[in-house]
């Protein structure tokens, strides 16, 4: 029989995914055989399963964490905010179209009914489900409507990892609170709390530990040290420092912040050069003393160039000296043109890039999915270079080819200005390596990358080092 450990939250951004993505590890490790659920996911972070669905980031991490291929069941379903009211909804891995919140909400919504039956075909497939719930189980105007939280704890008989963010403060009302409004069948699956992303010394806190499970009349687990992971978080982009100064010695790159930045996993490869210093800028004065500015990926192409438009940000990409990269989105916007004629990607229309590559980019009602292998054209030949693409536009133009065998349409080189639709493009040591030497006074060695299994496993074991004695004990024994 299937069991199940569901990692819920007493609140958005707690880090619910990372603990559980280090649980299916961990339990991978043991032998187990566990796959992830999130019923449903909303994020900006998504990527391509290899049959060619899309899914979030998240899922995608836990799958790769549990030794698995991802699969879109892992993730029925995907909403990707386009407003402050409106998201792209998707579906087994394809795209619906675009709903409003209130439309959404409103009865009849079939998608808790798709939810349901992924979850089914996983239970029937695999011996543990680790499932995430999102943001609070207990948001009490949502309970009739929520399918990612107690529907599927109950429809598998989950045991509950509550997991609680002290670095926000207030984690005894946050636990308290939420354990008092959860009905009390599901009070009963708790096995207790994940004090999450704590800074300082663990031991300081022991008296706090004492105080919040006679409190929450549950066992504390675990308390995880805050931690520089790497890793893809759900709901908030690769973590670092934002309008930092230039630093001396350096290659100092830019990595331009939009509103609706995507995929910022394309970044990770560039913490692993010992010569980068990297950072979100926000503004065109952030932009001094760069070698390299990077535009990454967005779910909102037009209106994210428009604001950078409106506060000056673009014209000083114009106006550069550095070298400018655009991954997605970010090659899209540095194009002549971008046109919407059915209001894909914002307002329908036609709105100019930054042009410094003479492309052109045409939205189209259906998406590009896919996860192509290329070998390089530039800046030197035969670098293997592989990733996934998923964008609505059409890129064509007379220009300087990235890869071989492909042109405009996957990416473009001119002068310094590089655009690529490849998530994954800075993945490869080889290529990475040549194009920094492009931009640096001295060449270096290639660098290899920290993986994303390194990093997996050395989250897992961070964690697994936190956990309370009999702690981790507890939870295995519940399977």
């Amino acid at each position: 029989m299937t069991r199940a450990i569901a990692v819920l939250g007493t609140a958005s951004d707690v880090g619910k995914s990372l603990i559980a993505t280090a649980i299916c590890k961990l339990f991978a490790d043991a032998g187990f055989g566990p796959a992830p659920f999130k019923a449903q996911n909303m994020s900006l972070q998504a990527g391509v399963t290899p049959d060619g669905g899309e899914m979030s980031r998240a899922q995608i991490l836990q799958a790769q964490a549990c030794g698995l291929r991802p699969h879109v069941d892992m993730n029925p379903v995907l909403l990707k905010p386009v407003t402050e009211r409106e998201a792209e909804v998707i579906a087994l891995g394809r795209v619906l179209g675009r709903r409003s919140a209130a439309s959404y909400f409103q009865p009849g919504n079939t998608l808790a009914e798709v939810a349901d039956a992924a979850l089914d075909r996983l239970a029937a497939r695999y011996r543990l489900l680790v499932i995430e719930g999102a943001g609070s189980p207990v948001e009490l105007n949502l309970m009739d409507r929520d399918f990612v939280n107690l529907r599927p704890v109950r429809r598998v008989d989950a045991a509950i990892v509550l997991v609680a963010d002290i670095d926000r403060g207030g984690v005894f009302a946050q636990v308290k609170g939420t354990l008092d409004l959860l009905p009390s069948a599901d009070r009963q699956r708790v096995l207790g709390v994940v004090v999450n992303k704590f800074r300082g010394d663990p031991e300081l806190f022991e008296d706090g530990v004492a105080r919040l499970e006679d409190l929450a009349g549950v066992p504390v687990l675990a308390v995880v040290p805050w931690a520089n992971h790497g890793l893809d978080e759900e709901d908030r982009p690769l973590s670092l420092p934002i309008d930092a100064p230039p630093v001396d010695g350096r290659l100092n790159v830019a990595v331009v912040l939009h509103p609706h930045v995507a995929n910022t996993d394309d970044l990770a490869p560039l913490l692993s050069e010992p010569d980068v210093a990297m950072a979100w800028v926000t503004n065109g004065r952030a932009l001094g003393q760069r070698d390299l500015v990077i535009l990454p990926g967005t779910k909102a192409t037009v209106a994210d160039l428009q604001h950078h438009t409106a506060n000056g940000l673009a014209e000083a990409i114009r106006q550069t000296d550095a070298w400018v990269l655009g991954l997605c989105g970010g090659y899209q916007m540095l194009g002549r043109t971008l046109i919407d004629p059915l209001g894909t990607d914002g307002p329908g229309g036609s709105w100019p890039g930054l042009g410094l590559l003479d492309v052109e980019t045409i939205f189209a009602a259906d998406k590009q999915l896919g996860t192509p292998r290329f070998q390089s054209a530039w800046p030197s030949a035969g670098h293997a270079i592989d990733g996934y693409e998923i964008h609505h536009g059409r890129t064509a133009g007379m220009t300087a080819p990235l890869v071989e065998g492909a042109g405009a349409e996957v990416g473009a080189v001119a002068e310094r200005a590089v655009g690529c639709y490849l998530h994954g493009l800075l993945r490869s040591d080889g290529w990475r390596n040549a194009f920094l030497n492009r931009i640096r006074r001295e060449p270096r060695p290639v660098v290899v990358a920290d993986d994303l299994e390194a990093r997996i496993s050395r989250w897992a074991r961070h964690v697994r080092a936190s956990f309370r004695p009999g702690g981790w004990e507890r939870l295995a024994n519940t399977l």
